[in-house]
């Protein structure tokens, strides 16, 4: 099908044809498409290398699975795809060439590619070096870009369904839009029901909640944590412990698995901010924020200094999750950023359960630190007491700090395994380090 055309054979509703118990065999004829060989087998359907009768085209050819033909919701989701394919014409999205029914099983017929998945690519290579992986990066935000305009959430973006083509222009195609959601279109999701891959999930498509371009900003952050390290940032086999850790885990560096500077930590750490209103409002404004981490050679010089931080955390029972209990924990640290923004200190790191908090302007003594946190506390209980199970700790300690600008680079404060006192216990504690110019001696418990 030439670009603009619409498919060649009309698609039916689910039940227009019935499911089909003839047997599809190599050399079979699909419409116009002549089947070679089998490629891939996925959930939904399998590919066929196919070749078009007429002309000769090559293609792939995605079938529905004969067993599923009952299935109104998986039906429609192949039809929805074939619909947004139809309408995303750009080079680094994958062409539709035609679709239709076969003996009652819906199709769709796909330019063939050659090369591998960028998660076949990361699994040879390894960890790329930074440019390398903006190179790739680049043309899937441009077709996230276009596809947002149109409406279009694809809210499984990651590194298998990013195609790298091999021969002289080495193009970048992003795969897979059968569980894109479209805006203005009925959401073929049922309720609480949740779509896509747990190891790249939004959090908030985790609750099965609204998703927008935001979404796919995470997922953008998650590839190029991936593309960046080699593994994921959160390598679990357990879905459960999966979806746990992008809900409330704080966000892992790079820049501790490989080496890039801080300035490509904060746009990835942003890009998967647990909160969508923190993160980057699209793809286009993420892309320019890692392009200039990257490309940027004049990196404001690094000040170190010996500083107080307040750490304020919580704990919460995985086994008392719901959906109240997840919305007043996102407001929790939110909270205690409003109130100690009013006493002088800013957020320095965002570690999803938990935050650092440092001075603004000038350093804090450590006896202002401790009346301040002691403050933040008391005004955080009674929030709290709301949420059964949830434990709140703020720690006060004193330690090296390196910055870049305002962006915490490194030192021991930002270094929580070097911390002498843990947030494991509720309440308010005092490192010794902290009380040198307060009252003295060793750690100290507060509240």
């Amino acid at each position: 099908m030439s670009k603009g055309e619409h498919p060649t054979t009309p698609l039916r509703a689910p039940g227009a044809g019935g499911t089909s118990t003839n047997e599809i065999g190599i050399g079979d004829l699909i419409g116009a498409w002549r089947l070679h060989e089998r490629i891939a087998d996925g959930g939904f359907g399998t590919v066929y290398a196919v070749t078009h009768a007429g002309s000769g085209a090559p293609g792939a050819l995605k079938l529905l699975h004969a067993h599923l033909m009952d299935s109104e919701a998986t039906v429609a989701r192949l039809l929805r795809e074939a619909e947004v394919l139809a309408q995303l014409r750009h080079p680094n999205i994958v062409e539709l060439l035609d679709a239709g029914v076969h003996q009652g099983r819906p199709y769709l017929v796909m330019e063939r590619l050659e090369g591998c998945d960028l998660g076949q690519e990361i699994a040879i290579r390894g960890r790329l070096a930074p440019a390398d992986a903006l190179t790739l990066i680049e043309p899937v935000c441009a077709a996230l870009a276009l596809a947002h305009e149109h409406g279009v959430i694809h809210r499984d973006v990651k590194a298998s369904n990013v195609f790298l083509c091999h021969g002289a222009r080495r193009r970048v195609v992003l795969l897979d839009f059968g569980i894109a959601r479209v805006a203005g279109a009925t959401d073929l999701t049922m309720s609480r029901q949740v779509l896509g891959t747990p190891a790249s999930m939004a959090p908030e498509q985790i609750r099965g909640g609204v998703v927008d371009a935001r979404c796919d900003v995470y997922g953008l952050g998650v590839l190029t944590y991936h593309l960046l390290v080699g593994r994921m940032p959160f390598d679990e086999s357990s879905m459960t412990m999966a979806e746990y850790l992008h809900l409330h885990a704080r966000r892992p560096a790079v820049s501790a698995a490989a080496p890039v500077h801080g300035g490509i930590d904060a746009a990835v750490a942003r890009a998967m901010a647990i909160d969508p209103a923190a993160r980057f409002p699209g793809p286009l404004a993420y892309l320019a924020a890692l392009r200039a981490a990257i490309v940027d050679e004049h990196e404001p010089a690094v000040t170190a200094a010996t500083t107080t931080g307040i750490l304020v955390a919580y704990r919460a029972p995985a086994e008392l999750m719901d959906e109240l209990l997840l919305e007043e924990l996102e407001e929790l640290l939110p909270s205690a950023g409003r109130h100690l923004a009013g006493h002088g200190f800013r957020l320095a790191l965002d570690l999803g359960d938990a935050a650092l908090f440092v001075p603004t302007n000038s350093d804090a003594t450590g006896q202002d630190a401790c009346a301040i946190a002691v403050g933040t506390y008391d005004t955080l209980l009674p929030r709290t007491h709301r949420l059964p199970g949830v434990e709140l700790a703020i720690v006060i300690h004193r330690a090296p700090l390196e910055l870049v600008g305002d962006r915490v680079e490194g030192g021991a404060l930002a270094d929580l395994s070097t911390w002498p006192v843990a947030a494991d216990h509720p309440g308010v504690v005092a490192t010794a380090d902290a009380l040198l110019d307060a009252a003295g001696g060793p750690a100290k418990i507060l509240r």
